[in-house]
């Protein structure tokens, strides 16, 4: 995987619009896009930019470490905290998800047992 397949994988992955990353990294639009299309090599502020935006390593930009199933993960208790929620249009309340955060510990610590 090139680096702007990556990049365009890491940005649809966080649902961001080219336009949206660009102004994070100080650039246009057009330039953004063509570092997706691989047609614009990234500078080193560019990919420092990157990595803090995606949460990824520069060795994983830069194909030095390529590990085939790679997928950005997230804490649940750090989206249910800072993340606006909502199911089926309805805002989460801090202690819906509080509640979430409870529900799915539990289970987990069922399934701990169950495998025991």
């Amino acid at each position: 995987m090139s680096f702007g397949e990556r990049i365009k994988g890491l940005r649809l992955h966080q649902e961001l619009l080219q336009t949206d990353v660009a102004q994070k990294l100080g650039i246009t639009q057009s330039q953004y896009s063509k570092l997706e299309r691989d047609a614009l090599e990234p500078n080193l502020e560019t990919i420092r930019c990157l990595t803090k935006l995606f949460d990824v390593s520069s060795d994983y930009l830069l194909e030095i470490d390529n590990p085939m199933d790679y997928e950005p993960t997230f804490d649940l208790y750090d989206l249910l905290c800072h993340g606006r929620l909502t199911l089926d249009g309805r805002v989460l309340s801090p202690q819906d998800c509080n509640t979430i955060h409870d529900m799915v510990r539990i289970l987990l610590q069922e399934r701990t047992k169950t495998v025991q």
